[in-house]
């Protein structure tokens, strides 16, 4: 739904968009999330949720795992091939108010390059409010110092995200969300809308700024479109998306939730 998540995440998953999002979670969930991203890359995600008296706490973690690279020495002669990877361990907690919902996250974060490694922790912050069926939120994420490798300090990918979103009778709903990194990330626009097909299956579709590449060839030319589905019931949910990304190939995003 072209990343616009900051309004519409409510369940274990909001711990990532945004943790206000916590707040209204009845009952418990878990989710696992796999993308495969281009070029061998890909990332896994775990979140699990419960359900309180004042909102509900999340905990959960993600690995970024890339493919090998060839190594070079300061000449280009080749050195060999090396990995990189990074994890992220997060905990939190989103508190419901008669006015406005409110969450916090903190997390930790490794990033491992070669024989280079390097240690941060960060904080997320978000808030959310309904009219009906309009709910407005906003978010600040990964707010924290930098990541030291080899005596050079490198800022985390700081953003601000505002969205809003319109659900309608039926389980449709349109959301959009504007997006700043002022760390040399730019502006990014995200626009989506879901649509409930038939009795739990749900078509999405969307279109994010941040996907613009080159374009490639076939499906991949489609940059910026983001599209999907998903089926869900009371207890489960599985969801499948896709996002083209022109010459660099397309990033396939899989997920599975339980609730109780």
């Amino acid at each position: 739904m072209g990343s616009a998540g900051t309004a519409t995440s409510n369940g274990a998953e909001a711990l990532w968009w945004n943790p206000a999002g916590l707040a209204r979670l009845h009952g418990g969930e878990a989710m696992i999330d796999d993308a495969e991203l281009p070029q061998g890359a890909r990332i896994d995600d775990a979140y699990a949720a419960q359900g309180t008296s004042f909102g509900a706490v999340a905990a959960g973690g993600t690995y970024l795992n890339q493919s090998v690279s060839d190594g070079r020495d300061a000449y280009g002669h080749p050195t060999g091939g090396y990995g990189a990877w990074d994890g992220a361990v997060s905990a939190g907690a989103g508190f419901k108010t008669d006015w406005v919902d409110l969450g916090a996250s903190v997390k930790y974060i490794h990033s491992d390059i070669a024989q280079a490694q390097a240690q941060s922790a960060a904080v997320d912050l978000g808030a959310r409010r309904a009219f009906g069926p309009l709910a407005l939120a906003a978010a600040v994420r990964n707010l924290g110092p930098g990541m030291k490798f080899a005596g050079e300090t490198d800022s985390l990918p700081l953003r601000l995200d505002a969205g809003a979103a319109w659900n309608f009778p039926g389980g449709h709903a349109l959301t959009a969300q504007f997006s700043n990194a002022p760390r040399g990330g730019g502006s990014i626009e995200g626009v989506g809308g879901e649509f409930n097909a038939f009795d739990g299956i749900f078509l999405r579709a969307g279109y994010s700024t941040q996907a613009q590449t080159n374009a490639g060839t076939g499906l991949d030319a489609v940059t910026g479109v983001t599209f999907g589905f998903g089926l869900r019931q009371p207890r489960w949910s599985l969801d499948y998306a896709a996002a083209p990304m022109g010459e660099l190939g397309s990033v396939q995003r899989f997920s599975a939730a339980y609730r109780w």
